[in-house]
């Protein structure tokens, strides 16, 4: 039997883990602050909470991802069929289990066509496992279980974190608490900060 003297160590590292992990989870769901980095790349820091996406029965995601949501579905025709979710379907590691990630098609009560679908991939997704900020993986044609006839699947760009737990930081196309209901354009470059998310891209499992 251990002594209290060596337990006590180990009893006060998992107490100061447990203390980190709600550290993190306060920032996530704290105040969200929004930086505008460039006309179509938003920065936001906490706020973090999985919501209903309005218009999409049973479907969740992060919420500061709501008004880039809101711009697509009104531009591009589009259908949600997978937000937040933690079915081994999706890659554990990947977005999904964060909130983070939509899978979509056509709006087919308004269009069967892929054609906007198609649009949005290429908008996206301008060069072959090259997202355009602030996406962090697109897939679509050329990629395993996604495409044409499949599915669109766009994951946002993000800090760090664990599935389950909202990400401290997210980037967006607009600003969450501030939306200027400009329309991304394709101008615009980013920063080697989340270059370096999206060269760690894991992509989806289907």
């Amino acid at each position: 039997m251990r002594s209290r003297s060596r337990r006590r160590p180990i009893v006060l590292l998992a107490a100061a883990a447990v203390v980190v992990a709600g550290v993190l989870a306060a920032a996530a769901l704290g105040e969200m602050k929004s930086t505008k980095l460039e006309p179509r790349l938003c920065e936001t820091t906490g706020g973090g909470r999985f919501v209903k996406i309005p218009g999409f029965p049973g479907e969740k995601i992060d919420r500061r991802l709501l008004a880039d949501i809101e711009y697509l579905v009104e531009r591009y025709d589009i259908f949600i069929t997978d937000g937040y979710s933690t079915s081994k379907v999706h890659a554990k590691k990947g977005e999904h289990p964060i909130g983070l990630a939509l899978d979509i098609v056509p709006d087919t009560s308004r269009t069967k066509r892929w054609r906007k679908v198609t649009r949005l991939a290429k908008w996206a997704e301008p060069k072959q496992n090259h997202p355009r900020p602030p996406f962090r993986w697109v897939g679509y044609n050329g990629d395993v279980g996604h495409g044409r006839g499949d599915h669109l699947h766009l994951s946002w760009s993000h800090s760090p974190t664990e599935p389950k737990d909202p990400a401290r930081t997210v980037y967006t196309i607009r600003c969450p608490e501030a939306s200027d209901g400009s329309d991304p354009d394709g101008s615009g470059g980013v920063g080697s900060k989340i270059r370096a998310m999206q060269r760690t891209a894991v992509p989806e499992k289907h």
